[in-house]
């Protein structure tokens, strides 16, 4: 059986879950039901990222311990998915990965260990100590470029382009990692292998970011600035920096490099692995991510699909700030699970921004659930119960009554709606495959409007009115129920619809 490992990022656990959160799982949910029902044997991974500066501070100005911290959000985190049917209990996600697990700091430290006993591409020491001297942002985790941040007016601090905070500034001993060797093996593996990188969009940023020059990344800080986090391997009074330390969660979680009991076999997952990412953490996915692999003499993973953002109906990114918020508890309350979930996959062209607003959710819920799928069933179940006392009739039409049903309007062979499914099926499966879930629900839906328009063209209301309909009037009973089965057994295989609605 061939293996599939779909991973969500791990989340930061320094605030509460919200839609992006929700809407990534949903996303690697749908794709790990998928592909289990085509045969594969799957892995999916989502998880809380649980060191780090920002959680230190966040734990502090909330009054408790960093422990307390990560507990309370990963609980919180759990606590959602669970509601969307996203938790094993459901058939979801099949590890919860936390970055505090004993057997993660196992890992992540005999990965590190590996990193520094290797050379560069251009023959220098992986990993080396100097002195670091800069501007870091805590949310982001990441060290600032002149490009990356904007003086305020009549500030001297700079702030963060993405989050518009101020940023510190930090003076310390580090240990670094050699990125600016490994420039020319990105560019080599990013350009020649275009399914590592998706959307192209979003590769041609990383090509440009990485063809602008690598600075060589500072990987931990001294434990006297940061005390939450994982001992660098030989030097106590350095935790690791913790883009290192979270991206490593994608193999320790398999067993890579500790004695996690159970767990499901690095060597047997790895090779065909993909990461879902937002846009804003790609690079940290791909040009330190790929770089730390290839240090440590590992394989890459398959593909890293970078998805956009959720923006409120005027276009705006969304932040409580504005007060344009989409609030993961009033969808859970209010919206079925099954219509958040069939809306976040429809909605959003996957690897651009989309526009979620509980508006759109309502008006996208009636037509295409309500009054597409819901009422094409509801006709066809009536009909059947109405004219054929529940039972479903044979579908063929007989050679003395072709002209009958060429009268009603009717391919009396079925042959032109046996190649519609045949087409949506092929196209459905095809697009999914390349993670175009909005057009392959066009695809599964052309259908139901195809069955909807032969109803009306054929008048089932009429034809049980002639005798010499009635072999018609079972024909579009049946291919009507038949044609229901068929999207059914899409929408669930894709994983759109977890309850038994």
């Amino acid at each position: 059986m061939d293996t599939f490992y779909i991973t969500t990022p791990i989340y930061y656990a320094n605030s509460l879950p919200h839609l992006g959160h929700l809407y990534t799982t949903i996303v690697a949910d749908a794709v790990h039901r998928y592909k289990m029902q085509r045969g594969f044997d799957v892995f999916f991974l989502t998880g809380t990222d649980e060191h780090g500066i920002n959680i230190q501070r966040a734990a502090e100005k909330a009054g408790r311990s960093p422990r307390e911290q990560v507990d309370l959000i990963s609980n919180e985190l759990k606590r959602l998915f669970a509601d969307f049917s996203l938790d094993p209990k459901n058939g979801g996600y099949d590890i919860f990965m936390r970055t505090t697990e004993p057997f993660h700091y196992q890992g992540v430290q005999y990965l590190w260990s590996e990193i520094a006993k290797n050379k560069t591409p251009k023959d220098n020491d992986t990993i080396y100590k100097g002195f670091y001297e800069g501007w870091f942002c805590a949310p982001c985790a990441a060290f600032k470029l002149n490009d990356e941040y904007f003086l305020p007016e009549g500030s001297e601090i700079p702030r963060c382009l993405i989050h518009e905070r101020d940023l510190d500034r930090v003076s310390e001993e580090s240990w670094f990692f050699r990125l600016s060797d490994y420039d020319e093996f990105l560019l080599q593996t990013i350009e020649n292998n275009p399914e590592i990188l998706k959307p192209e969009s979003r590769r041609n940023e990383v090509i440009s970011f990485i063809k602008g020059g690598l600075q060589d990344l500072s990987i931990s800080r001294e434990k006297t600035s940061v005390s939450w986090g994982i001992p660098v391997p030989g030097d106590d009074d350095h935790v690791m920096y913790v883009w290192l330390d979270a991206l490593s969660n994608y193999i320790t979680a398999l067993g890579y490099g500790n004695e996690r009991e159970g767990a499901p076999g690095f060597e047997k997952y790895w090779p065909n692995t993909t990461h879902l990412v937002g846009k804003d953490i790609l690079r940290f996915h791909t040009v330190y991510w790929f770089s730390f692999l290839n240090a440590a003499g590992l394989p890459l993973p398959k593909t890293v699909y970078a998805h956009g953002m959720w923006l409120d109906a005027d276009g705006r990114k969304m932040g409580k700030t504005l007060g344009n918020v989409i609030e993961v508890d009033v969808l859970h309350k209010h919206f079925q699970t099954d219509a958040v979930r069939y809306f976040c996959l429809r909605e959003m062209v996957f690897g651009q921004d989309g526009k979620f607003s509980y508006e759109a959710l309502i008006e996208r819920a009636n037509a295409d659930l309500a009054s597409g799928l819901g009422n094409l069933l509801s006709r066809t179940v009536s009909m059947i119960h109405k004219y054929r006392e529940g039972k479903l009739p044979a579908g063929k039409i007989s050679e003395e009554n072709y002209i009958h049903a060429r009268r009603a309007g009717l391919d009396p062979d079925g042959g032109e709606i046996v190649s519609v499914l045949e087409h949506a099926r092929d196209e459905f499966i095809r697009r999914f495959d390349n993670f175009e879930f909005s057009q392959a629900l066009e695809d599964l839906w052309a259908v139901i409007a195809r069955i909807d328009k032969m109803i009306s063209d054929a008048k089932p209301w009429e034809l049980v009115k002639d005798e010499k309909q009635a072999e018609t009037l079972n024909a579009v009973l049946y291919r009507s129920a038949e044609t229901l089965r068929w999207p059914a057994d899409q929408v669930h295989e894709s994983g759109l619809y977890k309850s038994a609605n």
